[in-house]
């Protein structure tokens, strides 16, 4: 079964949703590889105006990485190995020649929040959630997220996010700068809050992206996104990091 749909709108636009409900559309190596495919399809396509990411259901944007796959067990090499496909897929995103828009149809933590932060702009419902909470479990962001993190929102709202790790409700995401617009389900459903962007040509969009890109992030994005991958890999080897992920592990059994 597929993990990752991509479909081209005939108003043109890119439509990616992933499709993994039963686990809350958590991210794992299937996944990562379809994610990474869908972008280069994406990429090789003429006349795409933005690209939105969301998830299936109405449960989770992304629960971020599967943990039968991000078990604790990895050395730091094994986690550098199972962790880096996705700082490949974050960068993608980050850089992709179209505007992208993550429409956070639910809570999104952990990696989710990673991934939705690779995109340029982000809708979220008003019930939903979403944290940074990989300080919980011992490490860092994995993917790179952190540091796209820091190029979003102001530099001191994203440290005290990071180091909290605590899940922020919509309205205080809202005001820290990580959502754009805060949407009704029916809203988010409807594709209303796009509207604004369908008038546009593929042209304007592309130059504007351009911009965009190029005064956000510095010439040595991916080696510091690199670098967090490193950092998160180094600590997933650490006591704090086996011990929290037990915890975590045995508190969804119970």
């Amino acid at each position: 079964m597929e993990l990752v749909n991509l479909v081209f709108n005939e108003e043109g636009y890119a439509q990616l949703t992933l499709n993994r409900t039963e686990k809350l559309n958590s991210v794992s190596k299937q996944m990562t590889e379809e994610l990474y495919k869908a972008l280069q399809k994406v990429k090789e396509t003429k006349d795409i105006k933005f690209l939105t990411l969301t998830g299936e259901g109405e449960r989770a944007f992304c629960a971020g990485g599967d943990l039968t796959e991000l078990h604790a067990d990895m050395n730091a090499e094994e986690a550098y190995r199972v962790l880096h496909p996705m700082k490949v897929v974050l960068f993608e995103l980050a850089t992709l020649p179209v505007p992208t828009i993550a429409l956070l149809n639910g809570q999104a933590r952990g990696g989710g929040c990673e991934l939705a932060t690779a995109c340029d702009f982000r809708y979220g419902v008003e019930s939903a959630s979403f944290g940074f909470v990989q300080a919980n479990l011992g490490i860092t962001p994995g993917w790179g997220g952190g540091v796209l993190l820091y190029s979003r929102i102001h530099p001191n709202a994203a440290a005290h996010w990071l180091m909290e790790a605590n899940m922020y409700p919509a309205k205080q995401a809202y005001r820290i700068g990580w959502l754009h617009k805060m949407v009704t389900v029916n809203q988010l459903k409807s594709m209303d809050m796009i509207q604004s962007f369908l008038n546009k040509t593929p042209e304007q969009m592309k130059w504007f992206k351009k911009q965009y890109t190029a005064y956000l992030f510095s010439q040595d994005l991916s080696q510091k996104m690199e670098e967090e991958v490193q950092q998160c890999s180094h600590l997933w080897e650490s006591d704090a990091h086996k011990e929290a992920v037990q915890k975590f592990m045995d508190k969804r059994k119970n």
